[in-house]
């Protein structure tokens, strides 16, 4: 009687799990496929009525996916601290190969801080995702000095805007581009002139055009026109005072 009991309990125990599917049937019904079901039926329905207002409203859309597009390249091009060192020794090396009486006084000085600060450990980098920003520190961020690793007295974020020493955006760093421009001119060699000698004006198309011209004709060979008479007329005025001074001495030897 026992055994006719547990065998029924196992049969219907069997048909149940039969009934009941597979596995992958009873994630799908349980509630985490439920809500996962949910979730993407929400997101299907948010790019279906997303596309439809884009057909509405094309010019709105091409201003979004443009913005889109354009905070994805800032932060594709976005420079690190590498990007900034590198740059940082490039600009020392180019300021080196030229004499202390050439380099611009702008540019020498600003990198020269900077790689001071660099040596120092003293130059901190933040990323903003789609730009970047280089400030200084008062110490060195390995330093374990009490000061530099106290929180209580450190430098607030609010002093941050106060010691930003370049912005990195769209794969250039500014401040030191902009820092290098004319950085083989020495601005103290002609402090010294008046204003209108100082500032220079391009010149016009015109002269422009004019100047490629006379250059192009200085390279020409040079054409010598009617060189016989040229030189007869040479050599009769190379005769006249021959003869003067021949009829003077026969004149002379005559009154004699």
């Amino acid at each position: 009687m026992a055994a006719s009991c547990l065998l029924k309990r196992w049969c219907s125990t069997a048909a149940t799990e039969t009934t009941k599917g597979t596995r992958w049937q009873r994630l799908i019904n349980s509630r985490a496929g439920a809500w996962c079901r949910s979730l993407l039926s929400d997101y299907k329905e948010a790019c279906r009525e997303a596309v439809l207002g884009a057909r509405e409203r094309p010019l709105k859309a091409s201003v979004y996916f443009g913005l889109l597009g354009g905070m994805y390249a800032c932060y594709y091009t976005n420079p690190d601290d590498a990007s900034f060192e590198t740059s940082l020794l490039e600009t020392s090396n180019r300021l080196a190969l030229l004499s202390p009486w050439i380099r611009s006084g702008t540019s020498d000085g600003h990198v020269q801080t900077l790689v001071k600060l660099r040596n120092e450990g003293r130059l901190g980098y933040a990323s903003l995702g789609v730009a970047s920003l280089t400030y200084y520190t008062d110490y060195d961020s390995e330093s374990s000095l009490y000061e530099a690793r106290c929180s209580a007295i450190s430098v607030p974020w609010s002093e941050l805007p106060k010691r930003v020493l370049d912005v990195g955006f769209a794969g250039r760093w500014w401040v030191l581009d902009h820092k290098m421009k004319n950085f083989d001119i020495n601005e103290e060699e002609f402090k010294h002139l008046p204003p209108a000698l100082v500032a220079t004006v391009p010149p016009s198309p015109q002269i422009t055009e004019r100047n490629e011209r006379l250059h192009q004709e200085s390279w020409k060979a040079v054409v010598m026109e009617d060189e016989g008479i040229e030189l007869d007329g040479v050599q009769k005025d190379m005769d006249t005072p021959v003869k003067e001074i021949e009829s003077n001495k026969l004149h002379k030897a005559q009154t004699s």
